[in-house]
């Protein structure tokens, strides 16, 4: 199949419509229904409903595979080019990230702000989003690498590069009735009666692997992002249980304290999918972070390195 057709059934459904798609490929109407009729042809069923009376296109669920997987074939197309060009004319391409919520601002202060200092004309991706949007990103290959906050959902198709221990704390607006300025740690049974906002990944966390869960009677929100579970007790309605790193400083309002129940263990974890080649990029970027960081290296970067270039 020509990769040209992959390309404008992208364009149809990212145009809405095949007269938008036409003005955007530079191709007449005619000529992409013929594409899209061939691209039904090729995998023997519809990919594409049109409502009669209406413009709007409806993807079955076929076509919503093909969406996903069009979107990884053109990119590996797009990926062999930036590699040429940063073999011939030096780091040039995009570098393709899923993140967890929230955590991209420390991210870049922390590791892309320098790193871009070396290599000025790389550019970024950054796709923010929960545990299972992060997944998909990666399996669908819309992104190259994953920074996870919570334990790996599908561990068989990850290969972790990186893992950096974080903390988890109970963190109280700076005037909360409920906070003792004494204590710098705080366990989940003292916390039984005080509202409490937690983050998703936190709070599957806990019912994995906590056996004083039960103690937490008063959970006011559980939200898929920390910046929401964070803005709870920004408005001093409840404390929050989110991840981070002792160092981080989560603004003038907040006071954290770390939990030091013992059976709670998390990691932030740099991972790709297993058996898929990286970008000169990424494999700049991985080389970059293991000088620049802390984190403890779980593979071998130079056996991995050295698979990619084979």
């Amino acid at each position: 199949m020509e990769l040209e057709n992959y390309r404008n059934f992208l364009a149809i459904i990212e145009a809405g419509s095949f007269t938008g798609a036409a003005e955007c490929v530079h191709l007449a109407q005619p000529a992409l229904s013929k594409q899209l009729k061939a691209l039904e042809n090729y995998f023997g069923t519809k990919l594409i409903i049109t409502q009669r009376g209406s413009r709007q296109l409806i993807l079955t669920d076929a076509g919503h595979i093909l969406y996903q997987k069009a979107k990884y074939i053109c990119s590996l197309e797009d990926l062999a080019k930036m590699e040429i060009d940063s073999v011939t004319g030096g780091a040039i391409g995009t570098l393709r990230i899923s993140a967890a919520n929230s955590r991209s601002s420390l991210f870049i202060s922390n590791v892309l702000k320098d790193f871009h200092l070396q290599h000025p004309n790389i550019t970024y991706e950054i796709y923010e989003g929960g545990i299972t949007d992060q997944v998909q990103q990666l399996l669908n290959g819309i992104t190259e690498l994953g920074i996870f906050s919570v334990p790996i959902t599908h561990e068989n198709n990850f290969e972790v590069l990186f893992r950096r221990k974080e903390e988890l704390f109970a963190v109280f607006h700076k005037d909360a009735p409920q906070i003792n300025n004494a204590d710098t740690d705080i366990k989940l049974a003292s916390m039984a009666e005080i509202p409490v906002s937690i983050s998703a990944g936190c709070w599957e966390l806990l019912k994995q692997r906590h056996s004083e869960l039960p103690a937490l009677k008063h959970i006011v929100c559980i939200s898929t992002t920390r910046s929401t579970a964070l803005q709870w007790a920004i408005d001093n309605i409840a404390a929050a249980i989110v991840p981070a790193e002792p160092e981080e400083n989560l603004g003038p309002q907040l006071i954290k304290k770390k939990i030091t129940d013992p059976d709670i263990r998390l990691f932030k974890t740099i991972v790709k999918v297993k058996d898929r080649p990286l970008s000169v990029i990424a494999q700049k970027f991985l080389k970059f972070y293991a000088q620049k960081r802390n984190s403890q290296q779980v593979c071998n970067l130079e056996e991995l390195l050295r698979r990619e270039r084979i």
